[in-house]
């Protein structure tokens, strides 16, 4: 097994050092998912009661506290939690290793340090196959957030500034931070998004409010009885609250939507494609720059290549080289005679 980095943890004696109160937020994980916990929470507070116990203490949307104990040891300058620990030799002919661990310390200068290591590999014969790596995820102190604080008090949620003066009056079921100057909070069971002056940019009346992607300023999918919608942080509808289904993952800038059985295309802030299509089976790029995007898609049973203005060609199969994102779908070609708008009223909406 590999050996990773550990100098830069700083001294610590017991795991009682790394006792405090933390934003759950780095740049690519949260505290929270370095445990393999899949909930949301702005703040975990680490605390132990015994030597080789660690506890997360946090909220979730439910507003009611969780707590989660881990057992591990102290070695050398941090606590170390093994969620899998699999090894397995037939020396010369096969190996498999499959481990999962963390290691929890404090960095020189005192924040939150978490070591995640994966290690899913092994070898037949001398053919070696998986991967392992370990990443360090740094999480300041909860003192270092200084934008409005969500606080519950008696048994509602409001905001507070650094002082402890009331900003946003405690009425919700469960308030999160300020980020981009908007947070999301939940009311009577529905969400919605509120300004730092307490009003709401997005009316709290959505079974789920999320955010859509982590690019500035940022957007948010909604859900209402079954269908979904994105909006930016002033309000303002970009997809309309119409889909049954938008992809929550970004994938090279666009996201499927489907309405009813049939499928399109969004990016971030519009529909491109409507959901006129049976099947959208690949992204694929005019040119090496990836000026204009291009979708293969099919209706009627008919191929199709649809642009990201909203055209459609009858697709064909020809020689030749066609830059593309993934498949082997290089042979497809746009008949330019074909060219038409395709129109939103397309749509099926009855």
């Amino acid at each position: 097994m590999k050996r990773f980095k550990t100098s830069d943890f700083s001294t610590i004696n017991n795991v009682k050092e790394v006792e405090g109160y933390y934003l759950n937020r780095a740049e690519r994980r949260s505290i929270l998912s370095c445990f393999n916990i899949r909930e949301y929470a702005d703040f975990v507070t680490i605390a132990s009661e015994n030597p080789n116990e660690i506890k997360l203490i946090f909220y979730n949307d439910s507003s009611i506290i969780q707590e989660k104990v881990f057992t591990g040891e102290m070695n050398k300058n941090y606590f170390e939690i093994y969620f899998s620990k699999q090894q397995f030799f037939i020396p010369l002919l096969y190996s498999s290793c499959n481990i999962d661990r963390v290691r929890i310390g404090r960095t020189n200068d005192g924040k939150l340090l978490i070591r995640k290591f994966i290690d899913q590999s092994g070898n037949l014969l001398f053919f070696g196959a998986g991967y392992s790596y370990e990443t360090p995820y740094i999480f300041p102190c909860a003192s270092e957030y200084d934008n409005h604080l969500p606080i519950q008090k008696n048994g509602v949620w409001g905001y507070f500034d650094s002082f402890g003066n009331v900003v946003v009056p405690p009425k919700y079921d469960f308030a999160t931070i300020y980020e981009h100057d908007v947070a999301r909070v939940k009311l009577n069971g529905k969400w919605g998004l509120i300004n730092k002056q307490g009003v709401e940019v997005i009316p709290i009346k959505y079974d789920k409010v999320l955010p859509f992607d982590t690019l500035s300023p940022p957007t948010f999918r909604v859900s209402i009885l079954g269908k979904m919608g994105v909006f930016d942080m002033n309000g303002n509808v970009l997809i309309p609250v119409i889909y049954d289904h938008i992809d929550s993952y970004i994938s090279q800038g666009f996201v499927r939507i489907r309405l009813k059985e049939k499928w399109g295309y969004a990016s971030r802030t519009q529909v491109v494609i409507p959901a006129i299509y049976a099947e959208v089976t690949s992204l694929m790029w005019t040119s090496a720059s990836r000026d204009n995007a291009q979708f293969l898609v099919k209706r009627d049973g008919k191929s199709y290549i649809a642009d990201e203005d909203g055209y459609e060609y009858e697709a064909y199969k020809g020689m030749g080289q066609s830059k593309y994102a993934g498949g082997l779908y290089g042979t497809w070609f746009p008949k330019r005679e074909t060219k038409r708008k395709i129109q939103f009223e397309e749509q099926d909406m009855e």
